[in-house]
């Protein structure tokens, strides 16, 4: 059955205030996205003998000699918005990563109008699964973790069509998640991403420590974080799984995970790994990389132990993101382990050419 008019406007309504609700949410911390880039280009440039200055535009121009480049917080001169387009259709991109010869997410596409294909994805399926937008968003926008029934499904889907009616339902997967970075098929760095959590007080709900949270990632002494942790369906679905809600008031030092989905962690969440993944999953990651033309690659891995040999691992590549949030890489919790990919990007760049225009 199609999606009624009527339908389409209460969703595309949906997705107007759900955008508006989380970016008053983030737009608190444009000030602290702006400050943690502007001072990470300016260090990063001034290490390659280089000059960096904000333009009238908002980009930042990177100069050496007479070539330059230019940049807006992880956005890159490297890849083309068409492989931007194509990496955000994530069925697509599964299409072609199963023929890489690697394991892919288990998942069925659909829509409003034909939810019952993911009804029955939800009945095959051993454990939880994932519903999500199939193309055009990112940062965890509209996904919903922990599905279980089809109340639930019906939920997360509605909340998912309100940022795109292209659907996809998805096998909630084990493991830890790791961001593999990449620059023209050569390794970089390794970060595992674990979920948000907050940490109880012994007289503070959920809520309220997640509230105090966001007032110390504003603070920025130090930067920890440059999103907000929003209280969502998500956060609902994880807690309600630990038998909790937001108004629980966790014990004194009682850690209490807020949400799957990683988007939103903070340092304390981010561990460098790069000296810990086996050579076997660092030459999938290129081959992919490579595969689809993506210069500056973060692939998204889940892995039982990132250690071991591609097949013995669980591992399993999710996602390829283009222009990938550098910050990843900085915000960790082991500090004096973390890669300086600023640079390593900037001296690339400047040393081959590509990406510069000649000034």
């Amino acid at each position: 059955m199609p999606v009624q008019p009527a339908t389409r406007v209460w969703l595309r309504n949906k997705r107007r205030l759900l955008d508006a609700q989380a970016g008053l949410a983030r737009r608190r911390f444009r000030t602290v996205r702006n400050s943690f880039y502007k001072a990470l280009w300016s260090e990063a440039a001034e290490k390659v003998g280089a000059t960096a200055e904000r333009r009238a535009n908002g980009l930042v121009q990177i100069s050496r000699g007479d070539r330059a480049t230019f940049v807006d917080h992880s956005d890159l001169m490297l890849d083309s918005q068409v492989t931007l387009r194509l990496m955000a259709n994530k069925a697509m991109t599964f299409e072609f990563m199963a023929k890489a010869d690697v394991r892919t997410p288990a998942f069925k596409n659909f829509t409003l109008a034909t939810l019952s294909k993911a009804e029955k994805f939800l009945a095959s399926q051993s454990g939880p699964i994932v519903i999500k937008p199939a193309d055009g968003t990112g940062g965890g926008r509209g996904v919903t973790t922990g599905i279980t029934t089809e109340h639930a499904l019906q939920v997360a889907a509605r909340h998912a069509a309100g940022f795109n009616q292209a659907l996809m339902a998805e096998e909630q997967l084990t493991g830890d998640n790791y961001r593999i970075l990449y620059l023209d098929g050569e390794f970089i760095d390794a970060v595992r991403r674990d979920s948000p959590t907050v940490t109880g007080d012994g007289s503070s709900s959920v809520s309220a420590l997640v509230k105090a949270e966001n007032e110390r990632r504003l603070a920025m002494d130090p930067i920890t974080a440059l999103s907000p942790l929003i209280l969502d369906q998500e956060s609902r679905n994880t807690l309600a799984a630990e038998g909790r809600n937001s108004g629980y008031v966790p014990k004194a030092g009682e850690v209490v995970r807020v949400k799957l989905a990683v988007n939103e962690n903070a340092a304390a969440q981010n561990h460098v790994v790069r000296d810990q993944v086996h050579p076997e999953i660092i030459e999938a990651g290129a081959r992919l990389a490579k595969a689809f033309g993506v210069r500056f690659a973060g692939l998204d891995v889940t892995a039982d132990d990132i250690s071991v040999p591609l097949k013995e691992g669980g591992v399993i590549f999710n996602e390829i993101n283009v222009n990938p949030g550098i910050h990843h890489h900085y915000l960790v919790a082991n500090d004096d382990q973390k890669a300086d990919v600023a640079a390593v990007l900037l001296e690339k760049m400047f040393e081959t050419g590509s990406g510069t225009i000649q000034i």
